[in-house]
């Protein structure tokens, strides 16, 4: 065990003991593949605002953040307050609400492309629902996608080639209705469209780092071969503007989908885009049952944070505390004298450690990294990760989600602890 391991260990008996209740109970120990940790996750409590306390009574500032739905930050009043009034009032009640109104009105106001809503419980229905959408108004199969990016978890979203498929359970005729891409290829994408005619649509993950022409050229692209255009606005929904990616370059796809920001840190999801293509649901022969579809719970605390980030400058604040983060890290890894950079869009901050980055460049991504890869051994990444919250960060190393709660204070001391958690892993002699 590493001095690292053994300080966690030390500050986090309560989660030990939970971890192996965990074990016992779930597969791998967890229920979101994500927040598998060796030797052991950390179980929390409670939050508030920018910072977080696990069962073990110990404090971090928070940069996972709902998994980035969480902008508003953990418990914010006016979301506790709808909550606990309806939920006062009725958790289901089986029809529908008024708040349900509210939440797709705000919805349109804020995102232009949007004319009608319908609404699910989660980002992964909503793209399951985009897809059928999507095939049912123009009457073909093939959903194209970018290699790499992700759709939520299912089957159509995980398509990558057939031995693949097969370990993930993937039936060979969901297989045959994807089309996978090179990500960032316009002139591929615009042969693969000339060279078929049974493409219903292109789907872009709108939290990729692209160039800014790569994404208004899919807008070109899809409409020279009459396809239409899906943006999942899951991660960059409301985050990257208030309208989302589209909203930040200037596009208008067809189709949206949204989750996480879009009902207030509360399950709920959303598919949003052009009245005929929505209207498939019903009128096209679409049936879509769901129990907690604009459940009353997820729509007051949805309704409730889309009306506060259309009226308060939460994307703006949250995008700024972001860039301080960014050049803060930039700044320890020069000291430091290791390799990488911190970059990253809107309220997101990404880090390479290992692999040259262009930090003055804002769409630049890791010299021959693909996204989401890791330059340095996932065993120094992991000692990091334990480093880092041994330090009271609660964050993976690579990859932060801001809120507009976090403060100057707050950056300033992640920035500390970040360099306490490299000193730890270079004394290690690992980095």
């Amino acid at each position: 065990m590493t001095a690292i391991e053994t300080r966690y260990a030390e500050q986090h008996p309560a989660s030990n003991e939970l971890g192996v209740k965990a074990n016992g109970l779930f597969p791998e120990g967890v229920t979101h593949v994500s927040r598998q940790m060796a030797p052991f996750p950390v179980y929390m409590e409670r939050g508030s605002g920018p910072r977080k306390w696990d069962v073990d009574g110990n404090e971090y500032i928070d940069f996972k953040t709902g998994h980035g739905s969480m902008i508003l930050g953990q418990a914010h009043p006016a979301i506790v307050d709808a909550v606990q009034t309806q939920m006062a009032n009725g958790s289901h009640l089986s029809s529908g609400s008024r708040f349900e109104i509210d939440w797709a009105e705000a919805v349109i106001r804020l995102v232009p492309s949007v004319e009608k809503v319908r609404f699910v419980s989660s980002g992964t229905e909503a793209l399951m629902m985009a897809f059928k959408m999507a095939r049912v108004h123009s009457g073909k199969e093939k959903i194209v996608k970018f290699t790499g990016a992700f759709h939520g978890w299912s089957d159509p979203a995980y398509v990558t080639d057939p031995e693949t498929d097969r370990q993930y359970g993937i039936p060979r005729g969901t297989s045959d209705s994807m089309i996978n891409v090179a990500p960032h290829d316009l002139d591929g994408l615009d042969q693969l469209l000339s060279s078929r005619n049974d493409v219903a649509a292109v789907v872009f993950q709108g939290n990729d780092i692209a160039r800014p022409e790569f994404i208004t050229g899919l807008r070109d692209v899809t409409k020279k071969h009459d396809t239409l255009l899906i943006f999942d606005e899951v991660v960059s929904g409301f985050r990257w503007s208030k309208a989302g990616c589209q909203g930040r370059f200037g596009v208008e796809p067809d189709l949206s989908a949204f989750a996480k920001i879009l009902a207030g840190g509360l399950p709920g999801g959303c598919v949003g885009g052009r009245a005929d293509i929505v209207d498939t649901v019903g009128t096209g022969g679409i049936r879509h049952p769901g129990t907690f579809n604009a459940n009353p719970l997820s729509a007051a605390a949805g309704s409730t944070a889309l009306k506060i980030l259309e009226s308060e400058a939460i994307v703006e604040t949250a995008e700024k505390q972001a860039v301080r983060l960014r050049d803060g890290i930039n700044r320890v890894l020069n000291s430091m004298e290791i390799p990488g950079g911190a970059y990253g869009v809107s309220s997101i901050v990404m880090v390479s450690l290992g692999a040259a980055v262009d930090t003055n460049d804002p769409y630049a991504v890791p010299d021959g990294v693909e996204q989401g890869g890791r330059p340095v051994a996932s065993d120094v990444l992991d000692q990091l990760q334990l480093a880092i919250i041994n330090e009271g960060l609660w964050t993976h190393p690579a990859s932060m989600i801001l809120s507009a709660t976090h403060s100057d204070g707050d950056i300033d001391d992640t920035v500390s602890r970040y360099e306490a958690g490299l000193q730890q892993v270079r004394s290690a002699g690992l980095i």
